[in-house]
């Protein structure tokens, strides 16, 4: 395909997934509330998993069924799959339980969402995202403190349970990547064909095993999967890595592109700030959004500083990925490159 007929090719995403945070910051469509019922229920239960001493990893989260919560649920999968493509759920009080016990809480909500995904060393768990400074034995990215670049996770939906905010700052931050990928069709469309053809990505050091360091193909940040769904598969911290090893050189066009998304995301007519309160659940569809985090002030002890709960998901029925955008998929069995 030419340079001129790949521009042709891209067309402006439209629907409720392009949107700006001015224009959706007052909105009630991705604001949901749980009923008490299905609460005082999940609640029972996790009370009488702490009593019999289980964690999430002896806890059979997969069993449980809460009459209500799925149907309560529903209209935040709605949002996530066919509308903004983020959700804040309310209902939950952080303090109900310590802080093992709400991982159990929350592998039982996101079960009822979708099938959940690996974190860190567990093939389905919980993390806890917080800084861990100083740090001690295997350490990933959300264990450090300070702001976070707007990217998305590899897989299809991210949860957060907020459990203790920060002692200043470290608003999320979302962004329509829908929005940012038309802003970029107006204005520069000739990067928007480099974001198309993508980048080849530092692979992971647990998945490498003695392989190649960087990917023998291009991973498209934007692309169309087929049907016309356009999804965003921005995550610059492996491209970067490419260039701080010494693996690759970027052109000033490649460069560009890269800037370009990340302005533009950045840019207070586009982005979304969620201050979440504790026991706020935040969920984002990865195909259609990206996130970050603001600055932050942390207060001193580690039972005192900013700490947030993470799951991943794979929601059944959502159109699959190709086999050269490797990302994790509990059905497929798959990881990120």
């Amino acid at each position: 395909m030419t340079e001129t007929s790949m521009s042709q090719s891209i067309s402006p995403v439209t629907g409720p997934q392009v949107w700006r945070g001015p224009q959706v910051a007052s909105a009630a469509r991705w604001r949901f509330q749980l009923p008490a019922g299905p609460v005082g229920q999940l609640r029972r239960i996790v009370d009488k998993a702490s009593a019999e001493g289980r964690d999430q990893d002896s806890f059979d989260f997969e069993a449980v069924e809460i009459p209500g919560l799925r149907d309560a649920l529903a209209l935040a999968v709605s949002e996530l799959t066919s509308g903004t493509g983020m959700a804040l759920v309310r209902g939950i009080k952080a303090g109900f339980f310590d802080v093992e016990a709400h991982k159990i809480a929350l592998l039982i909500i996101a079960n009822h969402m979708g099938l959940i995904g690996p974190q860190e060393h567990r093939a389905k768990g919980i993390s806890e995202v917080m800084d861990v400074s100083p740090p001690e034995g295997d350490r990933y990215y959300f264990h450090v403190g300070g702001p976070l670049p707007m990217h998305m996770d590899p897989v299809d939906v991210v949860g957060l349970l907020c459990l203790r905010k920060a002692k200043e700052g470290g608003t999320s931050r979302i962004v329509s990547s829908m929005a940012v990928h038309n802003e970029i069709l107006h204005t520069r469309p000739d990067l928007l064909e480099l974001l198309y053809r993508g980048f080849r990505h530092r692979r992971r050091q647990f998945r490498a095993a003695g392989g190649p360091r960087v990917t023998d193909h291009y991973c498209p940040a934007f692309a169309d999967i087929g049907g016309g769904e356009v999804i965003c598969n921005f995550i610059p911290a492996p491209i970067r890595m490419t260039v701080d090893e010494g693996l690759m050189t970027l052109t000033p066009a490649e460069q560009e592109a890269l800037d370009i998304i990340e302005t533009i995301s950045e840019r207070d007519d586009f982005c979304l700030e969620m201050d979440l309160e504790p026991g706020d659940l935040q969920f984002l569809n990865n195909r259609i959004t990206l996130h970050g985090r603001a600055d932050y002030r942390d207060s001193g002890g580690p039972d005192e500083r900013r700490l947030l709960l993470r799951t991943w998901l794979t929601m059944p029925g959502w159109r699959k990925y190709p086999a050269h955008l490797p990302r994790v998929d509990v059905e497929l069995e798959t990881a990120p490159a």
